[in-house]
């Protein structure tokens, strides 16, 4: 999400569900996390970016191996993430190490 974006436009409402999400979704990890559990872990992970503020980013990549997201802020990298079950408590964690 860049300062010229809505946080509900670029990731989603209620009325919207998650389909603003879709980019993000990993199919290459359906085997260890589904669709749902795969949004599980990335709404509070957007959740956590829009309360950060507008010098925060995620960026997904598709690769052979799968998807990569790239967290930055102020348009440089912090740190290349794949998808696990730890995603959530990752992008927080690089989130606050950031911010110190």
């Amino acid at each position: 999400m860049n300062e010229y974006q809505d946080p509900v436009s670029a990731f989603g409402s209620i009325e919207e569900g998650t389909s603003p999400l879709q980019p993000y979704i990993d199919p290459s990890l359906f085997d260890t996390l589904d669709k749902k559990a795969q949004i599980e872990l990335l709404t509070p992970a957007f959740d956590a970016l829009t309360l950060a503020g507008v010098d925060y980013d995620l960026k997904v990549h598709d690769s052979e191996t799968g998807k990569r997201y790239i967290l930055l802020k102020n348009n440089k990298v912090v740190n290349i993430i794949a998808m696990d079950s730890n995603f959530t408590d990752r992008i927080l964690e690089l989130i606050k190490q950031s911010q110190e």
